[in-house]
């Protein structure tokens, strides 16, 4: 299996898409790319079999390049979930202090995860990179007295001294990863279902509720609602819903009554959870 994932060597991704694979049990070839959308579209060109994207983050939120092209510019498949427990830990080259310090260099998120923490240590300047793995390359190649934020992983392979660990300012900090795939995924209860929609033009009042209230005519638990900007029209939104349901006449029953009351209707999958 060609299984692949945010790079450089180091990341949060990498360790999920190792989690992932060693679940599997497969013979796995691992590719690395530089940004998210470039994975999710290898997989849908056939270069690559699967793809390990982050989607969610418990503090961060939704990451909108994962979700939104997954939506919109591809026919991909989400094939299963995995939770990993984020620990931040800031790292510089080997004799940096911490007090001499004049910059910290992360991912966007890794540094609002941390913002208590820099503020803490009396560094005022913050740069934000493509990778957390990224980060610690940089620092690990600078001369200046700066320092990252990043898994433990990246000062183990990129030779850093750890100044501080597990210095996310919430400590019950996680990452929702998906695993995307071409192959189609059956709608099935007793899964986490996925899917998205746009209402259509009618502006009647209720238009949402009445869409929504299909599920709950059908005793399907909706567990997530998010709306994204539909990309075509100022003040369109698509909508992204995850559910559970028991019974799978029923979520097949809901869904396909669902679909005629929407303008667009999109699966993106039911599957289960590893870890």
């Amino acid at each position: 299996m060609k299984l692949g994932y945010l790079g450089p060597k180091g990341t949060f991704t990498e360790q999920a898409a190792y989690t992932y694979a060693e679940s599997c049990g497969e013979e796995t070839e691992y590719i690395m790319f530089s940004n998210i959308t470039d994975v999710i579209a290898s997989v849908n060109d056939g270069l690559i079999d699967e793809g390990v994207v982050p989607l969610e983050n418990s503090i961060e939120g939704t990451v909108t390049s994962t979700m939104d092209t997954l939506i919109f510019d591809t026919s991909l498949y989400i094939k299963n979930e995995l939770i990993l427990k984020i620990s931040q830990n800031l790292m510089a080259r080997k004799g940096t202090k911490i007090e001499d310090i004049i910059k910290v260099i992360s991912h966007p998120q890794g540094l609002a995860q941390c913002r208590k923490y820099i503020k803490g240590i009396g560094v005022g300047e913050t740069v934000a990179v493509s990778s957390t793995a990224e980060a610690a390359h940089i620092v690990s190649e600078s001369a200046e007295p700066v320092a990252a934020i990043a898994p433990k992983r990246s000062a183990e392979v990129y030779g850093l001294d750890l100044l501080g660990e597990d210095i996310q300012d919430d400590h019950t900090n996680a990452t929702r990863f998906v695993i995307i795939t071409r192959k189609e995924t059956e709608l099935k209860a007793g899964m986490k279902t996925s899917l998205a929609f746009t209402l259509d033009d009618d502006n009647s009042p209720g238009r949402l509720y009445k869409v929504l209230d299909i599920l709950n005519i059908y005793e399907i638990n909706m567990i997530k609602i998010e709306s994204r900007p539909a990309k075509h029209k100022l003040g369109t939104y698509v909508f992204y819903i995850d559910l559970v349901a028991e019974n799978e006449e029923d979520l097949k029953d809901a869904v396909k009554m669902l679909k005629r009351k929407v303008a667009f209707f999109k699966f993106l999958g039911s599957y289960t959870s590893i870890g």
